[in-house]
């Protein structure tokens, strides 16, 4: 085995192989400093395509190769995001003999590598406040997406690191809501930043003068500007083609300031139950009536979502998802034969589906259950934000009103008494995680705005060009079929 340099500098050069080539730091005059710091806690906000997550996979692989029966884990928000992480490393293993030299050939798994030093390195999520790391007694971490966990929830995570002689710790994360708890735990360090104005002297790392800051903890900020590969030409075009948080986020490595983000990641963690899986539609026990929302798209960027739920508690309300997916289909006659399947399988009790983006669809779908399929159409009403008219099987719903009423339902878990924990309203399995993960996306995406109507302020939800927000209104649509079976029994939202 290789003699494992105690500079990872050297050590990625000598190590690491990409595209064919050692490893190389020209023109990544900003990573060495990085890779030199030795504290025991590091923070890296960072824009798209720093190089950072080799340096994550090089930091734990040196660390781990250097000391013998050393624990190293790698933890993202999600299990897939994990996963891809794995298979980079793997991919990095395959590339260079000398990395391979440090592992046990065919001992490996998706979530676990094994060094021939008695060395491990585990990759999970960090899911359920880092709930994988209790039971770990970790040397080396790292965390990745930070942006996306549950900042509150790192002292599990550190209790972990607690005992070890090492204990080093590095979080990483794209920046997102100037305020929020990733924003919070970088600017404890000393906010660093990649100074170019130096008089005549290579550019350097500099500290934000007089900042508050916690003792140990070193943080960095890095922005494509300083990025060899990416000019300013193609940075200017970024600025003219993307939204302003996605530039901000992405491209300068920091916060939005901005439109506030109504739902956060960590309010939607907690709908999902780890413990249950999909009923089957065979199943589904009816005695609770079973509702459906359907929201069309053309399976490219948008989806057509099926939102199958079932009431599980009348005053609550409460409701169980039994089924949702995302329907890349183009055609829009198969779209309305496969949403024609799911209402016969799950024997759905009342559907309603967006009237405005399917025109086909609605009107195959309008023939075959008549008055068991109501149309979905929005207007601009917030003093009557739902309208039912029975003789053309139509609602009429403010489209903001019904954005907020799924919002009560995460954020206004039901308070049962006797009882130690709230009981979410909105109750998703999760027991295969890799198929509802992408609904947090669909969810979080939306932004408020506040509108000036001439005779009051209107808040109005929109989202990111880029992203899709089909899941949150199919299961608008889903609420809405409750609603409608409901009458005007709809005051229980908070307005």
């Amino acid at each position: 085995m290789a003699l494992i340099p105690d500079d990872n500098v050297v050590f990625a050069e000598k190590f690491r192989v990409l595209k064919g080539e050692p490893f190389c730091f020209a023109g990544r005059e900003y990573l060495p400093h990085i890779y030199h710091n030795d504290n025991k806690e590091v923070n890296i906000v960072k824009a798209r395509q720093m190089e950072i997550t080799e340096f994550s996979m090089n930091w734990l692989v040196a660390n781990l190769a250097r000391h013998k029966y050393a624990v190293g884990l790698y933890m993202s928000d999600r299990q897939d995001h994990a996963n891809i992480f794995s298979r980079r490393l793997e991919a990095a293993i395959e590339e260079s003999a000398l990395l391979k030299s440090l592992i046990i050939p065919g001992k490996r798994s998706l979530s676990r590598q094994p060094f021939r030093n008695g060395s491990v390195l585990y990759m999970y999520s960090a899911w359920g406040d880092f709930e994988a790391a209790r039971s770990i007694p970790v040397d080396f971490a790292v965390v990745d997406e930070m942006q996306s966990v549950n900042v509150e929830a790192l002292p599990v995570l550190k209790e972990a690191l607690s005992k070890s002689k090492y204990g080093k710790l590095v979080k990483i994360g794209t920046g997102s809501d100037e305020g929020d708890g990733w924003w919070n735990e970088w600017h404890r360090g000393t906010q660093m930043f990649w100074n170019r104005e130096t008089f005549g002297m290579p550019p350097q790392w500099d500290v934000v003068k007089n900042t508050q800051r916690v003792d140990g903890i070193i943080s960095y900020r890095l922005n494509q500007n300083m990025a060899a590969w990416l000019n300013q030409d193609i940075i200017a075009q970024k600025k003219k083609t993307y939204s302003p948080r996605r530039f901000a986020n992405e491209v300068e490595g920091w916060w939005f300031k901005g439109m506030r983000k109504p739902i956060l990641e960590k309010e939607m963690l907690t709908l999902f139950d780890r413990n249950i899986g999909f009923i089957p539609s065979n199943e589904v026990d009816h005695t609770m009536p079973v509702y459906m929302g359907v929201d069309w798209g053309g399976g490219t960027n948008a989806f057509t979502v099926p939102w199958i739920w079932q009431l599980t508690s009348k005053t609550a309300p409460r409701f169980q998802l039994l089924y949702v997916s995302k329907i890349t289909e183009r055609s829009t006659e198969a779209q309305a034969d496969m949403i024609a399947n799911l209402i016969d399988k799950y024997d759905v009790d009342r559907v309603v589906i967006d009237e405005g983006g399917g025109a086909r669809q609605v009107e195959k779908l309008s023939k075959r259950y008549a008055d068991g399929v109501i149309k979905c159409h929005f207007v601009n009403r917030p003093g009557d934000p739902f309208e039912k008219i029975s003789s053309e099987n139509r609602v009429n719903v403010d489209r903001t009103w019904m954005i907020e009423s799924i919002i009560d339902l995460i954020q206004r878990p039901e308070e049962i008494k006797d009882f130690p924990h709230p009981i979410p309203r909105i109750h998703i399995p999760g027991r295969k995680l890799e198929d509802v993960e992408w609904l947090i996306d669909h969810f979080t995406c939306i932004e408020a705005e506040s509108v000036d109507t001439g005779t009051g302020t209107y808040t109005k939800y929109t989202h990111p060009e880029e992203t899709n927000d089909d899941a949150l209104m199919a299961c608008g649509y889903a609420l809405m079929a409750w609603l409608y079976d409901k009458n005007a029994e709809w005051f229980w939202v908070r307005m």
